[in-house]
């Protein structure tokens, strides 16, 4: 199983998810490893911040570069998943994740500049999708504010993706906040399931819990 993070937008959230998932698809006994196609290095930083006498929480490689899909192909015999942070902008690696992975993931800020990009990388994801038939493009409410006043922000922003009609398209029912507890998890070298309990862990395990019923779902389609 392929899954690639991708948002040409940055500050959506990607390497954040990228980092939690990969975290707790080895805690479900799973041999994952993330790949870390963005130049700004932030997975090699997340690790950095760990605590050294802490065991590392996935197996991480650094590829950039035109050799990204083959890198992916022979890890595939190695691993049961591969996860993919890309860089916020329209690279090679960013496309040639979308031509090898099994699902991507958008992660989307519900803000108008957000919405703007968004139209572009439904138009890169169509055309990844003439070459890979049956990638999955799973949209995420990412970075949503708490504060009940902004709730407008996120429903303006669903009505938004399901007025598109997009075809194959889906949008996740789950919603990532914008938490502290994030942001905290991240500077101390741990995933967000590492620490205590909090809102921020229960968004992401709701996420997590819908990302395996889709994966589920997509398995037993394929075995009819």
């Amino acid at each position: 199983m392929v899954i690639a993070v991708i948002n040409e937008k940055g500050g959506s959230g990607k390497s954040t998810l990228a980092i939690n998932l990969s975290s707790k698809f080895k805690q479900e006994r799973k041999d994952v490893i993330l790949i870390d196609s963005d130049p700004q290095r932030s997975i090699e930083h997340f690790l950095n911040f760990r605590d050294e006498n802490l065991e590392l929480p996935f197996n991480s490689l650094s590829k950039l570069g035109d050799t990204l899909a083959k890198e992916i192909k022979n890890l595939q015999e190695k691993y049961d998943v591969v996860v993919i942070d890309t860089g916020g902008r329209d690279s090679k690696e960013m496309r040639q994740a979308l031509i090898i992975s099994n699902i991507v993931i958008v992660p989307i800020v519900p803000s108008a500049l957000d919405i703007s990009v968004f139209e572009k990388m439904v138009d890169i994801i169509e055309e990844a999708k003439i070459i890979n038939e049956s990638l999955i493009p799973l949209i995420v409410i990412s970075r949503a504010s708490p504060n009940p006043f902004l709730e407008k922000k996120i429903a303006q922003l669903q009505e938004y993706l399901a007025k598109k009609n997009l075809k194959d398209f889906i949008l996740a029912k789950s919603i990532i906040f914008e938490r502290e507890a994030f942001k905290n998890a991240i500077f101390e070298g741990k995933t967000i399931t590492e620490i205590g309990d909090s809102k921020a862990k229960k968004d992401f395990l709701n996420f997590f819990k819908e990302l395996n019923s889709i994966l589920e779902e997509n398995n037993e389609s394929k075995s009819i």
